[in-house]
């Protein structure tokens, strides 16, 4: 595996930027540099636990197998490994394969380091050989989808013109992969693209999902229709903000809904897999673009977090939010202040722009107000904690001095109150 990369500096004129929402494309190059540094760091951590593990020969076979796969794998083409070892579902993988239970726990989930090398060599052109056993009788490739061999081994044969999958023993359902992930041959099933973008709908349980998977595959036509109607909404009425979701968003993962009886669609982000959006199906257009810039705003706020302390709290929850009604700990006040800044920042551009009608515009500068209140409300929790580093508090004024800007409507039921005024003003 080629070495991570050292300590990556954050500018102040970065940390300002990302506190308002809305980066430049060299904070992101930032953010992207350091995912990927982490995800290396976490694989060189998995080599050093199946070091100390003591697996047992067989087990410790295959997984020496599959790390030179995928050394192999990467060696023709870094660049290009690289953005496959940062798709979200192999960052899932990875930490739970650090956190699985004892000898047999790290067996298990030591499976899947196989298909990743094979996901690799597809998109690097590496020449592979080699046969790998299935998990029930399929091999996913995370990011590109899944073959249903229906046998316990599939020989894999890759190199620069794609890669040809063979069940041992049953080769009439053999497959065809070209380098752009499209398959052909029985059993094949590709994930589908995000249209206008490089993502993925991950509906083939090749995702992380932090709750509840889906018991059944979901009606691809109706996610993607309602991707596309939410990122037309978002390109009607923030266009900066559809490019940021159609760059950065790598996948939806349907989920089923926590509670079916309850109002709108549950959603979540995961620490260790950044551009991931887990969430039920929303129940509209608009919904769906709240879930994915609130998602985006909790992955860009993960990875920094990986870069620069924001805090030194020690996870204790303790702090009341609007939002919630449980006590929450003060990094969880940071992600929901956070998240809840971009949905304000979105709902001021809607109510601003041109050629609205009045009453979209009233609606907007309702919802905007909404989500102004719950960050005002949060926002001396954060300043008062004195929980906060030097680049925390800077952060979080400037997120202060966003909220300030956005709207300054007269006579706002929501106005930001004196305690936010001036305190912990870093010049």
């Amino acid at each position: 595996m080629a070495p991570a990369s050292g300590t990556l500096a954050v500018p102040p004129g970065a940390l300002v930027r990302l506190a308002a929402t809305r980066q430049r494309t060299p904070d992101i190059d930032l953010l992207h540099a350091a995912l990927h540094s982490r995800r290396l760091v976490l694989l060189k951590a998995l080599l050093a636990r199946v070091e100390r593990a003591g697996l047992a020969a067989d087990a410790r076979a295959a997984f020496d197998r599959d790390w030179g796969l995928l050394e192999r794998a990467e060696s023709p083409a870094p660049a290009v490994a690289r953005r496959l070892l940062d798709y979200p579902a192999v960052g899932g993988w990875i930490v739970d394969a650090l956190n699985a239970p004892g000898t047999d726990g790290l067996t298990a989930a030591l499976h899947p380091l196989g298909g990743i090398a094979v996901g690799v060599a597809l998109r690097t052109g590496a020449r592979l050989d080699t046969v790998l056993p299935t998990a029930d009788g399929r091999l996913v490739l995370p990011g590109i989808g899944v073959h249903d061999a229906r046998t316990p081994r599939v020989r894999i044969r890759s190199g620069p013109r794609g890669t040809l999958l063979t069940p041992v023993g049953h080769p009439a359902r053999s497959v065809l992969l070209r380098p752009g992930g499209r398959g052909a041959g029985t059993g094949w099933h590709s994930l589908a693209v995000l249209p206008g973008s490089t993502g993925r709908l991950d509906d083939l349980g090749t995702g992380h999902a932090p709750a509840v998977d889906v018991t059944r595959r979901p009606d691809r036509a109706v996610w993607l229709t309602r991707w596309r109607a939410a990122v037309s909404l978002l390109e009607s009425a923030d266009p900066w903000r559809a490019a940021e979701v159609t760059r950065l968003v790598r996948s939806v993962v349907p989920m089923a809904p926590v509670d079916k009886g309850a109002e709108g669609a549950s959603s979540g982000t995961l620490r260790a897999a950044p551009w991931a959006v887990h969430t039920a199906l929303p129940d509209t257009a608009r919904r769906f673009a709240e879930v994915l810039v609130h998602e985006l705003a909790h992955s860009k706020l993960a990875v920094l977090a990986d870069l620069v302390a924001l805090h030194h709290a020690d996870g204790a929850a303790v702090h009341r939010v609007a939002w919630r009604a449980d006590p929450r700990p003060l990094d969880g006040v940071l992600q929901g202040t956070y998240a809840h800044l971009a949905l304000a920042d979105l709902w001021s551009r809607v109510a601003d722009r041109p050629g609205a009608a009045p009453a979209a515009r009233r609606a907007a500068r309702t919802r905007r107000e909404e989500y102004r209140a719950q960050v005002a409300d949060a926002l001396p929790v954060l300043l008062h904690s004195h929980q906060l580093t030097a680049q925390g508090l800077s952060f979080v004024v400037s997120m202060k001095q966003h909220l300030t800007s956005l709207g300054q409507l007269p006579n706002s039921p929501y106005a930001l109150s004196d305690s936010l005024s001036g305190d912990g003003d870093v010049r």
